[in-house]
């Protein structure tokens, strides 16, 4: 009786550990080191119409300061691009593709390391449950989804060159505005 409940205990903590680093190999997080390329989008596909490309991205935070915010709360709020549920039309223009989808990665940042500035000033607050975090972060995720409706439409997906190179000006900026709050 011990030893099947050691076994199974065993396989459980095995099970759970095999799981979360194969999730984490479908994870690539934020890094101004690293830039989106074709291999990473692991659905290639060939003409979808209007769209050219698709991307999924995982925000998620999982902090609580009820005993103080920890040492590492800013690797606890992430952004990720999710390689398996992303796709590219590999018999389009992929730079323009790629770049799109490297811009909306970026632009998700901004908003992570928002985020992530939010917890750290706030974070007496959050211990004493005076914030509902999940609030802010639907606020600061709506606010995200705007400014992405906004860069779609002045820059058409990022094919209009000419807006596309000012928008990632204008998101690099706002990032080295905010690389205290870099999860790096």
């Amino acid at each position: 009786m011990k030893h099947s409940l050691f076994l199974i205990i065993f396989f459980c903590t095995f099970a759970s550990f095999a799981q979360k680093s194969t999730i984490d190999t479908n994870l690539i997080c934020w890094s101004k080191n690293r830039k989106l390329s074709i291999d990473d989008f692991q659905i290639k596909v060939a003409n979808k119409g209007n769209s050219f490309s698709s991307a999924q991205f995982s925000y998620d935070y999982k902090v609580s300061a009820v005993f103080g915010l920890p040492k590492d709360y800013k690797k606890q709020i992430t952004n990720c691009f999710m390689k398996s549920a992303s796709w590219i039309d590999t018999t389009n223009n992929t730079t323009i593709s790629l770049r799109y989808q490297q811009t909306l990665f970026d632009l998700g940042e901004i908003y992570v390391r928002q985020f992530r500035k939010f917890v750290y000033e706030n974070r007496k607050k959050l211990a004493w449950s005076k914030i509902n975090i999940d609030e802010i972060n639907t606020k600061i995720m709506t606010d995200f989804a705007k400014r992405r409706v906004a860069y779609d439409t002045e820059t058409s997906y990022g094919s209009n060159h000419e807006k596309q190179k000012n928008w990632e000006v204008k998101i690099s900026n706002e990032i080295e505005a905010l690389n205290e709050f870099s999860a790096e």
